[in-house]
């Protein structure tokens, strides 16, 4: 029925509809001008995700008063937003009822839908994978013995990777290249001194283009709740790395 509404109402008539329904009545007159512009193409070709997310809404007021689906509330509008993200994902994954119901209806044949739970039980499954570990693959950290998922099948997080990334297990076992400690450490000693020159200083600027570059800084903790993150050899340049800046 959603489809139907979409595909046979007059398209003038279903900008304006649309845009003032998703709180953008303000540029109704603008996208029109750019439609007509345009040679007034397909709307499905012409302005896809306000379709999308048209139809989202549409589906949702078809639903409610006829309750297709069950227990659908009115309050459920503010979980349905979370829908605007499908066309920018791969994998959706939710614990919520409502999102189980409806999600499938709006996926494409490459998403995927996760039910929460499900993803939940086989991280779990990960832990008890990893933790099985000999304790001097654990030191390696995560970066080193968890970088891809295991190659058993029966984990979901391994069939994600293989319908996703496929190319993962030619990745893993290509050779890395010997990295020289003593190298590494200069090339960080040279990243710190250009982060923290006196002749850098912060702006207000917001647009990125009129600037020469940017940094950005993530603080990462070197542990993970029980897991380490990095080796314990990393670890402890990194630690010796802060000193020398104290």
């Amino acid at each position: 029925m959603t489809d139907t509404i979409i595909d046979n109402m007059d398209p003038e008539w279903l900008i304006r509809f649309g845009l003032n329904l998703l709180g953008a009545s303000e540029t109704v007159e603008y996208v029109l001008s750019e439609w007509v512009r345009k040679r007034r193409p397909p709307l499905r070709d012409h302005l896809p995700y306000f379709v999308f997310m048209l139809m989202i809404n549409i589906f949702f007021c078809l639903v409610l008063p006829t309750q297709l689906l069950s227990k659908v509330k009115p309050s459920h509008k503010i979980d349905l937003a979370y829908l605007y993200y499908l066309p920018f994902c791969s994998v959706f994954t939710s614990k919520d009822n409502f999102h189980a119901d409806i999600v499938p209806l709006f996926l494409s044949s490459e998403q995927t839908f996760v039910n929460g739970t499900e993803l939940k039980e086989d991280l779990k499954r990960l832990v008890a994978h990893y933790e099985e570990l000999p304790e001097d693959v654990l030191k390696t950290g995560l970066i080193h013995f968890a970088a891809y998922p295991p190659d058993d099948t029966a984990f979901l997080i391994t069939r994600l990777w293989d319908k996703y990334m496929p190319g993962w297990r030619v990745a893993r076992d290509v050779p890395k290249p010997v990295r020289d400690p003593e190298e590494e450490k200069r090339l960080v000693e040279d990243l710190n001194r250009h982060a923290d020159s006196p002749e850098l200083q912060p702006t207000d600027e917001q647009d990125i283009d009129k600037m020469d570059y940017a940094t950005f800084r993530r603080m990462v903790y070197p542990k993970k709740g029980r897991w380490l993150r990095f080796s314990e050899e990393q670890i402890q340049r990194i630690l010796e790395s802060e000193k020398d800046k104290i």
